[in-house]
């Protein structure tokens, strides 16, 4: 295999939860990773022109990462666009994540070979997607074997650090500098902790928070998400009502979360944020169970619809306000 190949990655959607394993098994086949910058303006405009309104933001970005990285690396070799279809075998992720790889090929004329990282929980083991990504790039079951299980060891590292309370984009601009990954017990800590609710791709992405996470730490708040709950909260499947499952899988994750925060882990927080993206039809219908699920706790929660048209000084502000309200709860108006 030519150890020269280039992948273009897009910086988007499930980049913020697997680049550490998709980079280490690219890495480890010789392929030389070329990431798109972090979301600008310019990225979600060009986003919003390819895409369509009923598309939700996230997916939006997703274009127009592709869009740059077509632009700036004309003689890529491949473009790794993933197709996760199910990660357990109960449920679906969103179609717009199954599609992804033909939405792709259907709204790019000049789109270089793509590399499909495909997890169908439904069919088969992950390792089995893997050696056929590897088959592509002309490795052998035995590289390829290799190459997936140092992968997988290097994603479990990076989980335990953020297990530890690391920002997710923390640990990845490190990874990315080649740079050891942050220690948790150098963290500072504040008396207010306050939960970032939602997918990563809504949580992490700077541009569309406005650096929520940032402005959160310099206003002495302790910032906990879906990344930091114990894994052991992720075992059960936990049921609307009782006896509805929930169909897709990336909602589970939320409703798991929110299960946690009802029971084990209210003590740990003081105030729940959940970011929503402008047309994401399952977040908004799980929003309205974890908002009453909250309500019956009695914890403070707000939830953040944000789309391309978001403005940062009424994001900034119900954000304060919000967190001015906690402390005067908690501290007695406190700073």
């Amino acid at each position: 295999m030519d150890s020269m190949v280039t992948v273009g990655m897009p910086r988007s959607l499930l980049y913020f939860k697997f680049y550490p394993l998709w980079k280490t098994f690219l890495e480890e086949l010789g392929c030389t990773i070329v990431l798109s910058p972090r979301t600008n303006k310019n990225i979600v405009e060009k986003g919003v022109e390819l895409g369509f309104n009923e598309l939700c933001l996230p997916i939006k970005i997703y274009y127009g990462h592709v869009a740059y990285l077509l632009d700036h690396y004309p003689d890529l070799d491949y473009i790794f666009i993933p197709r996760y279809i199910s990660l357990d075998p109960q449920g679906f992720y969103c179609p717009k994540f199954l599609s992804l790889p033909d939405a792709m090929r259907g709204n790019f004329e000049h789109l270089p070979k793509l590399l499909v990282w495909e997890v169908n929980a439904k069919e088969a083991l992950k390792i089995q997607w893997a050696i056929k990504l590897g088959a592509k790039l002309g490795a052998n079951v035995t590289r390829t074997t290799a190459a997936y299980q140092k992968a997988v060891k290097s994603y479990k590292d990076f989980k335990a650090v953020i297990k530890g309370g690391i920002f997710i984009t923390k640990a990845l601009n490190a990874l990315e500098k080649g740079e050891p990954l942050p220690d948790p017990r150098d963290m500072q800590r504040h008396p207010i902790t306050i939960f970032v609710l939602g997918h990563p791709y809504n949580v992490y992405e700077d541009y569309t928070t406005m650096n929520m996470l940032d402005k959160l730490e310099k206003m002495s708040v302790n910032v906990m998400a879906l990344e930091n709950v114990p894994s052991e909260e992720f075992k059960n499947r936990v049921k609307i009502g009782g006896k509805f499952d929930n169909y897709w899988g990336n909602e589970q994750e939320i409703l798991q979360t929110s299960h946690y925060l009802f029971d084990g882990g209210r003590s740990a927080v003081d105030g729940i944020i959940f970011i929503i993206s402008f047309a994401c039809g399952p977040d908004s219908l799980i929003a309205e169970i974890v908002m009453r699920d909250m309500q019956a706790k009695k914890i403070p929660y707000m939830s953040l619809i944000v789309d391309e048209h978001s403005g940062s000084a009424g994001l900034e502000t119900r954000i304060e306000t919000f967190v001015d309200m906690i402390k005067r709860k908690k501290l007695g108006g406190a700073n």
